[in-house]
Parts: C-alpha cells; structure tokens; sequence
C-alpha cells in the first residue's frame, strides 16, 4: 500500500451566531477573516497563516439550542508560558463558559469551551511519553518549574513511560512500514 503524504490545515463548523463566533475567534486567538459571505448562509474563512487560506471555517446552519457536535479543537501552543497565559485569558474572558486544565504526562493541556459550547483545547508537548487516556488536573497556583517537576515524576513512575523522543522514533517506524 503506497502511503499518501498529507497534513491537517484546517476545521470547519457549524454556528449559530456567525457575528458571536466570529469576535470570538478573532478576538480571542488572533484570527483574522481571509474572505467570507454575509447572505445566503453565511460563511467566514479565518487564518493565523499566511501560507493558509484559511484554518479555520465558520459556517452558518447549526440549529439554535443544538448540542455541540464537536469532540474538540485543538491548538499547539509554542510554549508552556503561552499556555499560562492562554489559562488565564480563559478564566477572565465571560464568553468562556468552562475551562479545565489537564496534565496528560506527554502535554499540558487547556480545554475551556467556545459561546456554543464546542470543545477547545489548547496544549503544549511534554519531554515524555505516557499511554493514554491519562490526566490529572494542572494546579497553576504553582510555579512552571513545580509543574514541570511533578509531571516528570509522575510519568516516570508510570509503567507506559518513554522519553517522547523514543516515541516518535517508534512511530515513525510503524508509520514506514505502512509504505511496504
């Protein structure tokens, strides 16, 4: 079987309340909207990146009172200190309903949800490996280095532990051998 080389660029979902969600998208994380249509069924194109049209679509016709059918979006920050501070704009932004924190052993992560409830998370990569599902709540009372020294400990005290570097080696492997 030939393997396909692709990347995931982007998500799109439904709204609501395109205008609610959209300040929220662009106001929150810095969006900005590459094109969009205002009328018949609104739909937004928003991106971080100049080399993306767009990462994430906004796209009018979910039902009002409808429940979220998103599992979760994801968004890798570039460090942990990003990720304190995304912490804290979740807790003081009103439009975030609920926001959670995880320790993940091979990511810290913050999961908070949108003004439709649909899932965020956002998260940082650890230096180890541990099988998952696996979580304990991030206390961000406590410094960086606190943090970072419990995750240690806790992953190397679990039986699944390997440095995340040896992880990505052996799935690397296992993807190769999907070219044979």
């Amino acid at each position: 079987m030939t393997r396909m080389t692709f990347s995931l660029n982007h998500v799109g979902i439904k709204v609501i309340d395109m205008p609610t969600m959209s300040d929220f998208y662009t106001s929150f994380f810095g969006f900005i909207i590459t094109d969009r249509r205002d009328d018949p069924n609104p739909i937004q194109f928003l991106t971080r990146s100049p080399d993306e049209h767009h990462q994430l679509l906004l796209a009018w016709g979910r039902e009002p009172q409808s429940p979220s059918t998103v599992a979760q979006i994801s968004f890798l920050m570039d460090d942990f200190v990003q990720l304190r501070t995304l912490h804290e704009r979740a807790q003081a932004d009103a439009r975030v309903s609920k926001a959670w924190t995880l320790d993940h052993g091979n990511s810290w992560t913050v999961y908070f949800l949108d003004p439709e409830d649909n899932t965020i998370e956002c998260y940082v990569h650890t230096p180890w490996h541990v099988s998952q599902p696996y979580g304990t709540p991030i206390d961000f009372g406590l410094s960086d280095a606190e943090i970072y020294s419990r995750t240690e400990a806790a992953s190397l005290a679990n039986p699944t532990y390997m440095p995340a570097e040896d992880y990505r080696a052996k799935i690397a492997a296992r993807l190769a051998g999907v070219d044979a």
